[in-house]
């Protein structure tokens, strides 16, 4: 026998010395271009470069696991369910951690990379901001988070960077003396007591009582009042809720202690707030229980704001406008229109037919998309504005949907023409609190410099439609503005307090203090923002001189 070696494969084909036949050969040669051909038109990823996982050691597993939890916020029983361990590493379904590892797990890499923190934030160089909230987790716990606000340096550029700092499980009631003590040691373990130069929180008053306790602290740049930041964000929902409060449920709950319009038609399924949220800005009343029935009432955000924030003084209560018969709408026929509307949501929310026989309506009247009427509810802010512009939106279809006795609303939740002008006059009256509040509830958009520009925004706006001289609104949309535009007032005051809203102004390219004089401040104030400009420039920020060698003599 003889063997001949395949010059493409490499296989030895034998040949009987005997037989001079090529047969065997041949027919190799047949089998083996096949081979090729089959190969060029099917390769294997190693062919375009693409490697395996590799070996994965068992040890990195439980770390793996916990970062992957960590990271992207997956539930620890995440790692357990069949559908995930398909997908998984052979090595990694066998060593896969149980829920309480994981945990465990979480914990010992945070400790383990405190230390990296803590030399990472003690050498930086500049001011850092301490931002903190606190609030119930859904297994009853309350939780203090803490974000820390810096501005990082890379290469010729900048960026605002937040990161969070720690979060710890508060084992009392959180008053403001307990959470200066918890604020202070969680400072203090990280080395930044002397780099925090402001706070930034909502306006609970148990955080002013922090604020006010950790001066004893004696932190090298926190002072007091002067260095806490209010959240404005919630500053001008607040002012929304004031201005949407009279607009209330059409419906009495003659309760002892409770006003006849003291709650709003909503659902109560997507009314869960937190009872022992610190905000005490905010009056929770009793919700309870899920019910489909469409005349059941739940707080929303126009009837959230507690009383003692629109006690108006004498001057408000005798420039309020007198209401009358013939006008557009009272405050009563506003109350029964906001009513219909959340009928109307409702309906659409909870009837998939109704809400089919809706949309083939606006497709037909070729109305502009979302076919929807969003459900305004009070743990979100802007979506009282967000339903009354799908009410205006799709309102040809709303007119004719209501038509339909089996699939339309109720006939008392039939809208008319002065509904859908209340509509439009809110919208208008609505849209810089929308604008204000996306761009400052979004990350790395909202700047302190901006905050004095917007309270003169709404101040502005709410003015206008009060003012007499501009017959725009009825009187029960100018009573209602002088409401917010005394919340406005009263938070206005707040930039008074802290030197940094003006320091920012001052520091901003855009501004400086051609705003101050367009906005016709006084010359002793704005003579007062240079000189805290410079105060903190010279304390803080400028470098050293030099110290000069003597020379011998």
């Amino acid at each position: 026998m003889i063997a001949y070696p395949c010059k493409t494969c490499g296989t030895k084909i034998h040949r009987p010395v005997h037989d001079t036949s090529p047969k065997n050969l041949c027919k190799h040669v047949a089998s083996c271009m096949k081979r090729q051909k089959e190969a060029s038109e099917n390769q294997k990823l190693s062919a375009f470069g693409i490697s395996g996982t590799g070996d994965i050691d068992p040890r990195e597993v439980p770390q793996l696991c916990a970062i992957w939890c960590a990271q992207s916020a997956r539930p620890f029983s995440a790692l357990g369910e069949q559908a995930h361990r398909g997908i998984l590493h052979p090595v990694v379904v066998k060593n896969l951690p149980g829920r309480r590892s994981v945990s465990d797990d979480i914990g010992r890499l945070y400790t383990a990379v405190q230390e990296s923190i803590i030399e990472l934030l003690n050498d930086h160089k500049g001011a850092m901001y301490l931002g903190l909230d606190v609030w119930q987790s859904p297994n009853v716990f309350d939780v203090l988070g803490l974000v820390i606000y810096r501005l990082v340096e890379e290469g010729a550029d900048f960026r605002l960077e937040s990161m969070p700092l720690d979060f710890v499980k508060l084992q009392q009631s959180h008053t403001g003396v307990y959470l200066a003590v918890t604020v202070d040691l969680i400072v203090e373990k990280f080395g930044v007591k002397d780099k925090i130069c402001g706070i930034v929180t909502d306006n609970a008053s148990n955080n002013k009582t922090m604020i006010e306790d950790l001066r004893s602290y004696k932190w090298l740049r926190l002072k007091g009042e002067g260095q806490w930041i209010h959240c404005f964000a919630h500053i001008f929902n607040l002012i929304a809720q004031a201005i949407l409060r009279p607009f209330g449920s059409n419906k009495h709950k003659n309760t002892a202690g409770t006003s006849p319009h003291e709650y709003l038609d909503s659902d109560n399924d997507e009314t869960d707030v937190e009872p022992d949220d610190p905000d005490d800005q905010i009056k929770l009343e009793g919700i309870s229980g899920d019910n489909d029935n469409e005349d059941d009432d739940a707080p929303l955000a126009s009837n959230l704001i507690g009383d003692d924030e629109v006690e108006l003084e004498d001057d408000h209560l005798n420039d309020l406008s007198d209401e009358g018969e013939e006008d557009q709408y009272t405050t009563q026929s506003c109350k029964e229109s906001l009513s219909k509307f959340r009928a109307i949501s409702r309906k659409l929310n909870k009837s998939p037919n109704s809400k089919a026989l809706f949309k083939e309506i606006c497709g037909d009247l070729e109305c502009s998309t979302p076919h929807n009427i969003t459900r305004d509810v009070c743990t979100r802010w802007n979506l009282t504005f967000e339903q009354l512009s799908g009410i205006l939106q799709c309102s040809a279809a709303i007119l004719e949907w209501q038509k339909d006795k089996c699939h339309g609303p109720a006939r008392s939740h039939h809208i008319n023409q002065n509904d859908l002008d209340l509509a439009c006059d809110l919208v208008k009256l609505l849209q810089p609190f929308y604008k204000i509040t996306l761009q400052v509830s979004t990350a790395g958009a909202a700047r302190i410099a901006d905050i004095v520009v917007f309270i003169d925004q709404i101040t502005s706006h709410l003015s206008s439609a009060i003012s007499d001289k501009r017959d725009d609104y009825p009187p029960a949309i100018r009573n209602a503005c002088r409401a917010g535009l005394h919340i406005t007032n009263k938070y206005y005051t707040l930039t008074d307090c802290s030197l940094l809203y003006r320091v920012a102004m001052v520091l901003h390219p855009s501004f400086k203090d051609k705003y101050f004089k367009l906005a016709q401040w006084e010359p002793e104030w704005i003579e007062e923002s240079i000189r805290l400009t410079r105060e903190m420039w010279e304390n803080h920020y400028k470098t050293p001189p030099a110290p000069q060698a003597t020379m011998s003599q």
